[in-house]
């Protein structure tokens, strides 16, 4: 099945299930992220994941929209915490429907998400699939409290890093073909493989996501929100164990650093080869993740997965 295609039954179902109209500036905040589009790439990764198992994509839907939401509540509550004005081009929920509206938004994301993962039809399945996305949430939640903390610290291992992106980001991708999987009836080994796929393919992803933070174009949020912010990467972590001069310091995590501020900061990263070092590491990710899938038969889901994996170290936004 072309990943288009699955594009298309996932946006459907998303307006599908998104069918609540009253009251309306709350729904409207809820509509406003699903209905801009996005990359679905975690619904897609879970729909490719059951076909690679031998079963119909379809099977996989009300999970794929769950993902989509439970990343959407992510994204709501994210832009809030961390100022983002902007998400997809637009104004972020919580510049254009106040705060306030905007944390029940999330809210109500979340809790749509469940109601949508429990019409999985198999009752076995879809008990796994609700615990299973329950810990996920928790996880996202771990791993963004890592990253708050992070912010205040001036530096922290990368072992440290790696394991609060893995909460933070590639859980969701791991729970997305883990589940995929699961709900086509893939067999033990299949879902492990499936699960080590997603895993690898979410860090490729959030590590090559903190590059173009810096050399990315037109990515829908402000280049540099990264620095801004004080967000300690990969960059930054290889950028500070690297440099003997640390005047580069003073601008960093600077709410307000001029664009000439910014750019003089990715100079250096550049000079001092922490871009090159996060991209080398992105494409390790990705390389685990291709060779993960090994061990499922030949099928067009399992060469889109692969494809997947090397898009998330090649897109430009």
């Amino acid at each position: 099945m072309d990943t288009l295609e699955i594009k298309e039954a996932i946006d459907k179902a998303i307006e599908n299930y998104l069918y609540e109209k009253e009251p309306i500036l709350l729904y409207d905040a809820v509509k406003h992220l699903p209905f801009a589009g996005g990359k679905r790439l975690r619904p897609i990764i879970a729909c490719l994941a059951c076909e690679a198992v031998g079963s119909e994509f379809t099977k996989a839907i009300p999970f794929a929209v769950a993902l989509e939401l439970i990343h959407t509540f992510t994204l709501v509550h994210d832009d809030i915490m961390d100022k983002d004005e902007e998400r997809r081009g637009m104004p972020a929920v919580h510049k254009k429907f106040g705060e306030n509206i905007a944390i029940l938004a999330g809210d109500a994301l979340f809790a749509k998400a469940f109601e949508v993962a429990s019409y999985i039809k198999d009752a076995a399945i879809a008990k796994t699939i609700l615990r299973n996305l329950a810990m996920m949430a928790k996880e996202i939640c771990e791993g963004q409290e890592l990253d708050i903390r992070f912010e205040e610290m001036e530096y922290v291992e990368e072992k440290q890093f790696l394991e609060m992106i893995e909460k933070k980001t590639a859980k969701m991708f791991e729970h997305a073909a883990m589940g995929g999987a699961i709900i086509g009836g893939g067999n033990e080994k299949e879902v492990k493989a499936l699960q080590e796929y997603g895993k690898s393919l979410g860090m490729a992803f959030q590590i090559w996501d903190d590059c173009l933070d810096v050399i990315g174009k037109d990515i829908g949020k402000p280049v540099g929100s990264d620095i801004r912010e004080g967000k300690k990467t990969l960059i930054y972590l290889y950028a500070y164990k690297n440099s003997e001069d640390k005047q580069w310091l003073k601008n960093y995590g600077k709410e307000d650093a001029s664009k000439e501020e910014i750019d003089e900061i990715i100079k250096f990263f550049e000079e001092v080869g922490a871009i090159e070092y996060a991209k080398n590491k992105a494409m390790e990710f990705a390389n685990k993740a291709k060779e993960a899938l090994n061990v499922l038969r030949e099928s067009e889901a399992k060469e889109k997965l692969a494809e997947m994996a090397e898009f998330a170290v090649k897109r430009e936004k």
